[in-house]
C-alpha cells in the first residue's frame, strides 16, 4: 500500500514536470514565429519570464515530491516517535516542514519578478507579510485543525462532520476577506468622482451593491495590473490596483469592471463554492476511509494528526486530477463575463483593456492545449479577443 502510495504520487510529479518542460520548448517555438499583442521585443521578454515560471514549477514539483517521501519513509514516524499523542504537533511539523522547503523558491520567484520589473517590495516587506501569514495561518489553521482532530476522535463518521465545519469556515473567511486584505494593503475610497459615479451606475444596472470603491496600494508590492471584487454579501466591495487605475483609461477600466460584474450577474461566485464543497466531500470521503494497512506499513498509529497530514498530501494530487474540469467551467464563464463586459463597457473597450493587460502583465499570450487544459482558468487572450 505504501509504495502504490508513493508511485501514485511520483507518476503525478512526473506528468507535472513532464508539462512543464513541454511548454517550456512550446514557448521557444513560439518566440520564434511572428510576436502577437505585443511588439518583438516585449513578446520575448514574455516569453521568458513564463519558461523562468516553469523552473520554478519544476523546482517545487521535486521539493514536493522530496517532502512526501521523507514524510512517508521515516519522516512521520520520527515525528510520532517524539509524540504520538499530540496531533496538533504532528500537522504543525508538517507544514513547518512544507514551509522552509518552499522558502527558498519563494525568494527565487521574488529575484525573477524583480528582473522583469513586477516586484516593488523591499526584502523587509516580504519578511514582514512573511510573518503576518505565518500568524494567520496559525490562528486560522489552529482553529481548523483542533476542530477536525475533536470530530476524528469523537466521531465514528467524522469525515461528514469535518466537511461540513470546513466548509462553513471556507464562508467565514470569504466573508472577512477584506479584513484580511487590510493586514497587507492600504485601501482608500476612489477619489475620481466621475469614475465612480460611471462605476456605480454600472452596478445599478446590474443590482450589485458594494460597501464601497476602493484603490488599492498594489504598486508597494508588485507591478501588474488587476481589478476585483471582494467580500462575500454585505462585505462585497470593488477593489481597483493602483496599477490599473494609472495604466487603463476610464472607459477600460468600465469594460473591466463590467467584466467581473458579469460573474456577479451569472452568480459564478456561487457556483465556485458549490463545485468546490462538491469537490471537497469526495476528498472528505478519501481521508475517511484510508486503510489502516497504510499506517501500518509507516509504522505510525492511525492518529487524527497522521490521519490529516496524509489527507494533506492526498489533497494535493486529488485538486490538480479534477483541474480539468475545474478550468474547463471556469473558462466557459470567463467567457460569458466577457460578453457582459463588452455589453457594459463596449467591446473596443474590453479589448484594448485585455491587450494592455497582457503587455503590463508580462503574460505570455500563447499556450499548448495540454497546458491551459491542466492550469489556465482563463482563456487565453487571443481566444478571448477573438470571442468579442
Amino acid at each position: 500500500m505504501l509504495i502504490g502510495f508513493l508511485t501514485i504520487f511520483t507518476i503525478y510529479i512526473a506528468f507535472r514536470v513532464g508539462l512543464d518542460i513541454y511548454e517550456s520548448f512550446y514557448i521557444k517555438q513560439e518566440l520564434e514565429k511572428e510576436a502577437v499583442l505585443m511588439d518583438k521585443k516585449e513578446y520575448i521578454e514574455a516569453g521568458l519570464y513564463a519558461v523562468y515560471q516553469k523552473i520554478i514549477d519544476i523546482f517545487d514539483a521535486f521539493s514536493s515530491l522530496f517532502i512526501v517521501a521523507l514524510l512517508l519513509f521515516g519522516g512521520l514516524w520520527a515525528i510520532n516517535y517524539y509524540d504520538n499523542s499530540n496531533s496538533i504537533l504532528t500537522i504543525f511539523a508538517y507544514f513547518t516542514i512544507v514551509y522552509f522547503f518552499s522558502l527558498p523558491i519563494n525568494i527565487y520567484k521574488k529575484i525573477i519578478d524583480t528582473r522583469f520589473g513586477f516586484n516593488k517590495a523591499s526584502w523587509k516587506l516580504f519578511v514582514i507579510d512573511e510573518i503576518k501569514k505565518i500568524v494567520l495561518f496559525i490562528v486560522f489553521g489552529g482553529i481548523i485543525f483542533y476542530g477536525l482532530i475533536y470530530f476524528i476522535e469523537n466521531f465514528d463518521n467524522w469525515w461528514i462532520i469535518g466537511f461540513v465545519f470546513v466548509f462553513i469556515v471556507i464562508v467565514i473567511i470569504n466573508i472577512l476577506l477584506p479584513f484580511f486584505m487590510s493586514m497587507f494593503n492600504k485601501f482608500t475610497p476612489l477619489e475620481d468622482d466621475d469614475l465612480k459615479h460611471s462605476i456605480e451606475e454600472m452596478m445599478d444596472k446590474v443590482g450589485f451593491k458594494s460597501s464601497g470603491i476602493f484603490v488599492m496600494d498594489a504598486s508597494k508590492r508588485d507591478g501588474r495590473l488587476n481589478a476585483f471584487f471582494g467580500g462575500f454579501g454585505s462585505t462585497k466591495r470593488v477593489v481597483l490596483f493602483d496599477t490599473l487605475v494609472d495604466k487603463l483609461s476610464k472607459n477600460e477600466i468600465l469594460a473591466v469592471l463590467g467584466h467581473e460584474l458579469g460573474h456577479f450577474k451569472h452568480k459564478d461566485i456561487i457556483k465556485n463554492i458549490v463545485m468546490i464543497g462538491i469537490m471537497m466531500f469526495g476528498l472528505f470521503f478519501i481521508i475517511g476511509h484510508l486503510p489502516d494497512s497504510l499506517f501500518e506499513e509507516m509504522r505510525i498509529t492511525k492518529t487524527a494528526g497522521n490521519i490529516l497530514v496524509i489527507g494533506f498530501i492526498i489533497s494535493e494530487v486529488y485538486f490538480y486530477i479534477l483541474s480539468p474540469i475545474m478550468n474547463l467551467i471556469s473558462r466557459h464563464n470567463e467567457f460569458e463575463a466577457d460578453k457582459m463586459g463588452a455589453s457594459l463597457g463596449g467591446n473596443d473597450y474590453l479589448k484594448s483593456a485585455l491587450i494592455k493587460l497582457v503587455n503590463e502583465n508580462k503574460a505570455f499570450p500563447k499556450a499548448s492545449k495540454l497546458y491551459s487544459l491542466m492550469y489556465h482558468s482563463h482563456p487565453s487572450v487571443l481566444e478571448r479577443i477573438e470571442k468579442l
